[in-house]
């Protein structure tokens, strides 16, 4: 990889805190060994991606590469924005249901719910929680089973906003609230954080998967120093002794994906707005 126009290798996450922070700071260590360049990790737990004008960090060109969320990239292809671009690549995390490049939607209640909820309907009159109202697992995805159930949001008892998907957990955790949909792999790291979290909560179902985290990169970026940090990424588990520490972060490898996967159901998503507009929060 040529020396980037501005050394060192900026890489930023909006995924931090809900995705463990030591996740990316492994990225980081290792692009910065693999690509043999200086590398800086910051992290913007604000927003769930760049934004127009000064907080745009492509437009800016303070970021090279950049992990966001899905309902961030749903926006950016809205604004037609041309700074960046989508690397082709996504990670494989661990899953009961599989190894996927991405993650699943998993729906969580409190364990002492577990002998009297035995399917999703059981949830009538529950308090439900949900992390923010543009979140693709966490959101959307509740309202399109509630749907495909013949529901809708007033099927809950209350709706309550945590913020956060690890928030939605420890409220599930400490009975504040009866379910959540939270991100997998999220759920993943709170777990292996906090073993004791399992005797707290009960996975009830898992829905998806989901596409895996968009990695976007400058458009300026030169292409080949594109193509180099692609390559890099997909010989991690290869590439010792870095593979033998993916475990650690609940990784499994990165593989190429079709980029088409990350509209996969914009139009399913944007059919049930008006759902949406109906969930009161208290």
């Amino acid at each position: 990889m040529s020396p980037p126009q501005h050394s060192p290798l900026r890489i930023i996450s909006y995924l931090v805190p809900d995705i463990s922070v030591e996740y990316f700071e492994f990225i980081t260590h290792y692009l910065e060994d693999a690509l043999k360049v200086k590398t800086i990790l910051c992290y913007e737990s604000r927003f769930d991606g760049p934004r127009k004008g000064n907080l745009d960090v492509f437009e800016s060109s303070t970021a090279d590469i950049a992990f966001i969320k899905g309902a961030a990239y749903q926006q950016l292809l809205k604004d037609n924005n041309t700074f960046w671009e989508i690397l082709p690549i996504g990670a494989v995390h661990p899953h009961s249901k599989g190894e996927v490049a991405g993650y699943y939607a998993d729906i969580i209640i409190n364990s002492g719910l577990v002998e009297r909820v035995k399917n999703f309907l059981d949830l009538r009159g529950a308090i439900w929680v949900t992390n923010n109202s543009s979140s693709i697992s966490g959101h959307y995805s509740m309202l399109k089973t509630l749907r495909e159930n013949g529901e809708n949001p007033s099927f809950f008892g209350s709706i309550l906003r945590s913020g956060s998907h690890l928030n939605s957990i420890r409220m599930v955790a400490l009975k504040k609230a009866d379910v959540a949909m939270v991100d997998s792999n999220v759920l993943g790291f709170a777990l292996s954080k906090n073993p004791n979290l399992k005797d707290d909560i009960h996975i009830f179902d898992s829905i998806g998967p989901f596409p895996s985290y968009p990695i976007m990169v400058r458009s300026s970026l030169p292409a080949e120093d594109k193509q180099a940090i692609m390559d890099a990424l997909l010989k991690l588990h290869l590439t010792g002794p870095w593979n033998q520490q993916c475990a650690a972060v609940r990784l499994l490898r990165f593989v190429e994906v079709d980029n088409a996967s990350h509209t996969f159901d914009r139009e399913s998503l944007e059919s049930i707005d008006h759902i949406k507009g109906e969930v009161r929060y208290y």
